[in-house]
């Protein structure tokens, strides 16, 4: 009898296990697809400025949470903003910022293409730049409301720039300086530099082939976990962090989703793009310690990796080569 329960629970696990792998193969897949560049981004190749958001989670202030490019759209006075985003691989409005801003004397023609809906074309002043955005999706039903009667305290979020501003372009991040630069051909200084390192750009996602403890990791750079170093498996977690540093743990917010986040700062060192750097802060979410051993096998993903273990240095990322490099501050 008890060698039926037994074989009957193994059945199940394979089955479950099976289901599981199927599951995370089509994740992947989808997760990953190659899928079509809409925006068009015109600028000039000058310094771009941008900001460090800080967030309060019930007692807790977490610092440098997201990378705000501030907007300036004709002569009105809000704090608008875009997130810079390379986890999201479009660029979006959201819809409520711009139905706002329609009602503030915006002129915003919006079009329709393959199912989604698109601002066809805004000029505007980005990070006290210059620069015309055309074709940039609309996301539905989110953001913020503001008008002359109800403007919001603090930073007003108008949309996300995503990986598609990076496609076909060599993108220069300064942490340090708070800048980004983006370049249609590599500039002289970059040309003649050397070290650079090659990476995958698979639907849009940034993989960055990191080195540590002698091992080989492939991380997907999403400057959207502005606040994290590496978010990883508990295991690992365990592993980069001292067992005495004090652990924090809050309800991060995801678009309109709250993930549990558990995090310690960390002075591990790792390499990455030539640099020897330290990750400064890991976390794990107890959801995905669990899963992030069961995915990685099928989704190559072997961590998230965020802006603090880069805060003092340059990423320069070259979608047209696929090749990045990593400058200590």
């Amino acid at each position: 009898m008890k060698k039926k329960i037994g074989y009957s629970l193994l059945a199940l696990l394979v089955i479950a296990i099976s289901l599981g792998a199927i599951g995370i193969r089509k994740f992947h897949q989808t997760y990953f697809k190659d899928r079509p560049a809409y925006v068009e981004f015109e600028h000039q190749e000058m310094p771009i400025q941008f900001k460090w958001a800080n967030n309060k989670f019930n007692d807790h202030i977490e610092r440098q949470t997201a990378m705000l490019v501030p907007v300036q759209i004709g002569d009105l006075k809000y704090q608008l903003n875009m997130q810079f985003d390379t986890g999201a691989p479009d660029s979006f409005f959201y819809e409520k910022g711009l139905e706002s801003l329609r009602k503030l004397g915006v002129e915003i023609d919006q079009v329709t293409k393959d199912g989604f809906r698109f601002v066809k074309s805004l000029e505007l002043i980005l990070g006290g730049m210059p620069v015309k955005l055309d074709m940039v999706k609309i996301y539905p039903n989110y953001g913020t409301t503001f008008s002359q009667t109800n403007e919001p305290k603090g930073n007003i979020l108008i949309g996300t720039l995503g990986s598609d501003i990076l496609v076909n372009r060599i993108t220069a991040i300064d942490f340090k300086n708070q800048t980004l630069q983006f370049f249609e051909n590599s500039p002289e200084w970059m040309t003649n530099s050397s070290g650079f390192h090659p990476f995958d750009f698979p639907g849009r996602r940034i993989m960055l082939p990191v080195q540590i403890d002698g091992k080989e990791y492939e991380f997907l750079y999403d400057s959207g976990c502005s606040a994290f170093g590496l978010i990883t498996t508990k295991n690992r977690f365990e592993r980069y962090t001292d067992e005495a540093s004090p652990l924090i743990s809050y309800a991060a917010k995801s678009w309109t989703d709250k993930i549990d986040i558990n995090t310690k700062i960390s002075n591990h060192p790792f390499m990455i793009g030539g640099a020897k750097l330290t990750l400064n802060r890991v976390s794990f979410v107890n959801m995905y310690s669990f899963v992030q051993p069961l995915m990685t096998p099928f989704t190559r993903i072997e961590g998230w990796m965020g802006n603090q273990a880069l805060n003092q240095s340059t990423l320069i990322i070259d979608t047209k080569t696929k090749r990045f490099k990593v400058i200590p501050g």
